[in-house]
């Protein structure tokens, strides 16, 4: 197994549990933890390719709006 099928694994692994794919409790979580994640969840999607990267991010953003935008006032 190369560095990028265990990456891809570990990843897989990880977009399973919603925090990691932008999905937060944005009434009671705090925005900079998501954003750190966000950032390192960036990297693993990065190190798959380029398109893997684009497509994570585009969901994780979605998703992060949507997280937020459910506890607007």
């Amino acid at each position: 197994m190369d560095k990028k099928e265990a990456y891809k694994i570990v990843f897989e692994d990880l977009k399973e549990i919603g925090l990691f794919v932008g999905k937060y409790d944005a009434r009671h979580g705090i925005r900079r933890y998501m954003m750190g994640i966000q950032i390192v969840m960036d990297a693993i999607a990065a190190e798959i390719s380029e398109e893997e990267y684009d497509k994570f991010d585009t969901e994780f953003v979605n998703n992060l709006i949507e997280s937020e935008r459910k506890y607007e006032y």
